[in-house]
């Protein structure tokens, strides 16, 4: 038996055969070669094959996945198709008379030392889609395979183990068979990991050591929960994890059941489960049958899939469509919400040092009027079809609220004066994400219908920590004793105003803190579909006001370990 320790990055467990992916071939070796054109055109024939396959791979994503994960191979086509890098391997080819595989090898090799001397971790782990794009492109071009070894016959499961692992192996593994993945390489915020947690299959990267400790046909199990992995386990290892295993199923089973019920706490409290929405994917596969509504739409994609502005025509079909298949549900509209990690070309957006803290959001609507008053007037067009509400985002102050209101008043005043109907009394309401709508909240509540708490960039602004950067995600951590007290501050001015308060973004869903928030009176939890069933369970088990007492203790905690430990205490007194 072999313990192995690795970083989680797919939650759940799984047992199954271990299947190697070979490391293959060695780095193509310098060849010259006599015609360098005829090199080249064997170039524009492995590249034309390798995007016939991208494209292939994107449509299977986003026909299982959505949207979000597909992308991934479109941002593969983009590197494919990046006539400078390649442009200088043909160069090269041209100039040394190199063949082209070698000449592909030595503009990733540059292109590495290049993106090894970027200081942002998650920045640098995007060099693995280049070197993913050549390797496969050199696979092509030496018509090698996947090198994976052989299934042993009657595998009731396996598991996927290599070095490192493309978003592509991925993909095409059978789902039937595959129940986990182990690689040496690899990190949390890795393309074949989010592959991993969209299909549900559990995932352990950064395992050292890994190729010289397991091998083809052992048996594995792992945790992709802890990054723990063993392999050959004993009998007692192996009782131990199907005794866990049992409890998840359960769990699972549980979840799917709630999916369909009433998020009632066993004192009474209704907690409105929401789902998060904006792509073409989860708009086309919502279902009003297993949530409460819509409680964040994403606006923002709507104008990152136009090449130019989208018309108010454009834009309310798409908020008209939304609010007919809620069925009278709720649909928080989050006016546009661009800047930051969202540029767009055609915005003309400056460049700028820190954009998390620059010209973005509510920022820029106020600043181009023209912009926001189409949009603006699309939402109220599309009032009339369902119980639609406005929310502005990233908002710092009582007169950016003022402003905003002001703006949605002219619109409604066009739109009457055009005879177009709308919802007079449409909600408005805005997302508190940053300290100083935390600390006017007061002020803030005596003057929008709802807030809503932009839990991603409220832990981040507070804890003043990017979340992208690995070096600091102990840092950026949603038990943060500061995080939780914020949260603490708003639900009780939110309370005071008689307004209600919910939540988006991933604390939304994190299970340890779902008991807290029903303690806390937020009235509405918007979370990714794949979490409406877990969301639910949760709070069908939880009492408020037990759970209030049980968390006066919590806000004086002097680490966030501390707080995670008392959290997960009473979790696991609510769903054991």
């Amino acid at each position: 038996m072999v313990e192995l320790q690795g970083i989680g990055g797919a939650p759940g467990c799984a047992i199954g055969v271990a299947v190697v992916k070979n490391a293959g071939k060695t780095a193509p070796e310098r060849r010259i070669i006599d015609d360098p054109a005829e090199e080249i055109e064997r170039f524009h024939a492995a590249r034309d094959t390798h995007m016939r396959r991208l494209e292939s791979l994107y449509t299977e994503t986003l026909d299982r996945l959505g949207e979000k994960e597909a992308g991934i191979f479109k941002a593969h086509q983009i590197i494919l198709q990046d006539e400078y890098f390649f442009g200088q391997a043909l160069e090269r080819v041209t100039k040394e008379r190199v063949a082209v595989d070698y000449a592909i090898e030595e503009e990733k090799r540059i292109a590495a030392a290049a993106f090894a001397e970027i200081d942002d971790e998650y920045l640098r782990e995007r060099f693995s889609d280049i070197e993913t794009v050549c390797h496969e492109l050199i696979c092509i071009l030496n018509d090698h395979n996947n090198n994976f070894a052989s299934i042993p016959q009657n595998a009731g499961g396996v598991i996927l183990v290599a070095e490192e692992l493309t978003p592509a192996d991925t993909v095409r593994m059978d789902k039937d068979l595959l129940r986990g993945l182990l690689t040496e390489k690899g990190g949390s915020t890795s393309h074949t990991v989010i592959l991993a947690r969209a299909l549900g299959i559990p995932a352990i990267v950064g395992v050292r050591d890994l190729s010289s400790q397991i091998k083809n046909g052992h048996t594995v199990i792992l945790d992709g929960g802890t990054g723990q992995a063993c392999v050959n386990p004993t009998r007692e290892r192996l009782r131990n994890f199907k005794q866990t295993k049992l409890e998840e199923d359960r769990r699972r089973a549980g979840y799917e059941k709630a999916k369909r019920e009433k998020a009632v706490t066993l004192d009474g409290r209704v907690v409105r489960v929401n789902v998060n929405t904006g792509d073409a994917d989860s708009l086309r596969n919502f279902d009003k049958d297993v949530c409460d509504g819509v409680g964040l739409f994403r606006t923002e994609f709507l104008y990152m899939d136009h090449a130019d502005y989208p018309t108010e025509e454009e834009q309310s079909a798409v908020y008209r469509d939304m609010a007919e298949k809620a069925g009278g549900k709720e649909v928080i509209i989050r006016t546009l919400d661009i800047g930051g990690d969202k540029q767009l070309g055609y915005m003309c957006l400056p460049e700028e040092d820190n954009p998390f803290l620059g010209y973005r959001a509510i920022r820029i609507c106020l600043d181009r009027p023209a912009v926001f008053n189409a949009q603006l007037r699309a939402i109220l067009r599309a009032s009339v079809y369902g119980d639609v509400k406005i929310m502005f985002p990233m908002i710092v102050s009582l007169d950016e609220v003022r402003a905003a209101k002001a703006a949605t008043k002219r619109a409604m005043d066009e739109l009457r004066a055009e005879g177009i109907p709308f919802n007079k009394d449409i909600k408005q309401g805005i997302m508190i994400e940053t300290p100083a709508s935390v600390f006017i909240s007061d002020q803030l509540a005596r003057n929008v219908d709802f807030f809503s708490i932009g839990s991603n960039d409220l832990i981040q602004y507070v804890t003043a920590s990017d979340r992208m950067n690995d070096k600091i995600q102990h840092i950026y951590d949603s038990c943060n004793v500061s995080v939780l007290r914020a949260i603490r501050i708003v639900a009780d001015n939110a309370a005071k105003a008689g307004i209600p308060v919910g939540i988006c973004g991933e604390v939304a869903s994190e299970a340890r803190l779902i008991p807290l928030w029903a303690a806390l009176g937020i009235a509405e939890l918007s979370v990714a579909p794949a979490f409406v069933g877990r969301v639910k369970y949760v709070l069908r088990r939880t009492s408020a006001a037990k759970t209030r007492q049980d968390l006066e203790s919590l806000f004086d905690c002097e680490s966030a370990d501390e707080a995670r430990a008392l959290l997960d205490k009473i979790l696991a007194g609510i769903i054991d």
